[in-house]
Protein backbone atom coordinates (compact mmCIF):
# COMPACT_ATOMS: atom_id res chain seq x y z
CA UNK A 1 0.00 0.00 0.00
CA UNK A 2 1.09 3.54 -0.56
CA UNK A 3 2.51 5.43 1.72
CA UNK A 4 0.33 8.50 1.50
CA UNK A 5 -2.22 5.72 1.87
CA UNK A 6 -1.44 4.34 4.73
CA UNK A 7 -0.96 7.73 6.55
CA UNK A 8 -4.86 8.83 5.83
CA UNK A 9 -5.66 5.30 7.58
CA UNK A 10 -3.75 5.94 10.42
CA UNK A 11 -5.05 9.96 10.63
CA UNK A 12 -8.74 8.09 10.03
CA UNK A 13 -8.05 5.32 12.27
CA UNK A 14 -6.38 8.10 15.21
CA UNK A 15 -9.58 10.68 14.89
CA UNK A 16 -12.34 7.53 15.04
CA UNK A 17 -10.27 6.23 18.71
CA UNK A 18 -11.09 10.34 19.33
CA UNK A 19 -14.68 10.36 18.55
CA UNK A 20 -15.58 7.00 20.01
CA UNK A 21 -13.60 8.05 23.42
CA UNK A 22 -16.26 11.06 22.80
CA UNK A 23 -18.99 9.09 22.65
CA UNK A 24 -17.82 6.83 25.57
CA UNK A 25 -18.06 10.56 27.73
CA UNK A 26 -21.24 11.40 26.07
CA UNK A 27 -23.13 8.00 27.11
CA UNK A 28 -21.00 8.44 30.82
CA UNK A 29 -22.84 11.83 31.53
CA UNK A 30 -26.10 10.64 30.38
CA UNK A 31 -26.07 8.22 33.36
CA UNK A 32 -24.62 10.95 35.41
CA UNK A 33 -27.96 12.81 34.10
CA UNK A 34 -29.99 10.07 35.32
CA UNK A 35 -28.24 8.74 38.44
CA UNK A 36 -28.82 13.11 39.38
CA UNK A 37 -32.31 13.03 38.74
CA UNK A 38 -32.21 11.01 42.05
CA UNK A 39 -30.06 13.41 43.74
CA UNK A 40 -30.63 17.25 42.06
CA UNK A 41 -28.74 18.49 45.40
CA UNK A 42 -25.63 16.74 43.94
CA UNK A 43 -25.09 18.72 40.98
CA UNK A 44 -24.41 21.94 43.36
CA UNK A 45 -21.84 19.74 44.78
CA UNK A 46 -20.14 18.44 41.88
CA UNK A 47 -19.80 22.37 41.55
CA UNK A 48 -18.65 23.66 44.24
CA UNK A 49 -15.36 20.71 43.54
CA UNK A 50 -14.95 22.30 40.15
CA UNK A 51 -16.43 19.39 38.42
CA UNK A 52 -19.73 20.62 37.33
CA UNK A 53 -21.30 18.22 33.91
CA UNK A 54 -21.63 22.02 32.24
CA UNK A 55 -17.77 22.85 32.38
CA UNK A 56 -17.39 19.09 30.89
CA UNK A 57 -19.91 19.16 28.88
CA UNK A 58 -18.63 22.90 27.35
CA UNK A 59 -15.03 21.34 26.93
CA UNK A 60 -16.43 18.12 25.09
CA UNK A 61 -18.74 20.78 23.12
CA UNK A 62 -15.43 22.00 21.30
CA UNK A 63 -13.74 18.63 20.96
CA UNK A 64 -16.63 17.74 19.14
CA UNK A 65 -16.28 20.41 16.94
CA UNK A 66 -12.15 20.05 16.56
CA UNK A 67 -13.10 15.88 15.86
CA UNK A 68 -16.00 16.99 13.54
CA UNK A 69 -13.48 19.48 11.62
CA UNK A 70 -10.66 16.89 11.46
CA UNK A 71 -12.68 14.36 9.52
CA UNK A 72 -14.53 16.82 6.93
CA UNK A 73 -10.27 18.51 6.60
CA UNK A 74 -9.34 14.62 5.88
CA UNK A 75 -12.27 14.10 3.57
CA UNK A 76 -11.28 16.98 1.44
CA UNK A 77 -7.66 16.10 1.38
CA UNK A 78 -8.32 12.05 0.10
CA UNK A 79 -10.54 13.84 -2.38
CA UNK A 80 -7.80 15.53 -3.71
CA UNK A 81 -5.39 12.50 -3.31
CA UNK A 82 -7.95 10.27 -5.02
CA UNK A 83 -7.02 11.41 -8.81
CA UNK A 84 -3.17 10.08 -8.18
CA UNK A 85 -5.08 6.29 -7.86
CA UNK A 86 -7.29 5.96 -10.21
CA UNK A 87 -8.01 2.17 -10.34
CA UNK A 88 -5.98 0.69 -8.08
CA UNK A 89 -6.63 -1.00 -4.47
CA UNK A 90 -5.85 2.50 -3.58
CA UNK A 91 -8.13 3.97 -4.87
CA UNK A 92 -10.28 1.86 -3.85
CA UNK A 93 -9.23 2.07 -0.11
CA UNK A 94 -9.28 6.48 0.02
CA UNK A 95 -12.95 5.98 -1.13
CA UNK A 96 -13.76 3.93 1.89
CA UNK A 97 -12.12 6.35 4.17
CA UNK A 98 -14.03 9.05 2.58
CA UNK A 99 -17.39 7.18 3.02
CA UNK A 100 -16.22 6.28 6.80
CA UNK A 101 -15.06 9.94 7.62
CA UNK A 102 -18.96 11.46 6.65
CA UNK A 103 -20.10 8.36 8.63
CA UNK A 104 -18.08 9.74 11.59
CA UNK A 105 -19.17 13.16 11.25
CA UNK A 106 -22.66 11.87 11.87
CA UNK A 107 -22.11 10.22 14.56
CA UNK A 108 -20.01 13.18 15.94
CA UNK A 109 -23.04 15.57 15.43
CA UNK A 110 -25.79 12.89 16.49
CA UNK A 111 -24.06 13.69 20.46
CA UNK A 112 -26.65 16.48 21.43
CA UNK A 113 -24.31 17.84 23.70
CA UNK A 114 -26.74 21.18 24.18
CA UNK A 115 -29.56 19.20 25.04
CA UNK A 116 -27.91 17.34 27.80
CA UNK A 117 -26.32 20.60 29.01
CA UNK A 118 -29.84 22.04 29.25
CA UNK A 119 -30.95 18.89 30.81
CA UNK A 120 -28.77 19.39 33.74
CA UNK A 121 -29.21 23.11 33.70
CA UNK A 122 -32.78 22.30 34.62
CA UNK A 123 -31.67 19.32 37.35
CA UNK A 124 -29.47 22.19 38.95
CA UNK A 125 -32.41 24.79 38.98
CA UNK A 126 -34.99 22.12 41.01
Amino acid sequence: MDITVKKFVLRYETLANKAIKLNQSYLSLLKIYQELNFAPDLVSELDKTGNSPSKVIVSMQKDQKVIQNNFTHLAGLIAKFQSYFPTNPEAEQLKAIAHDCQVMTNFIQSMNLADLQKMFVKINNL
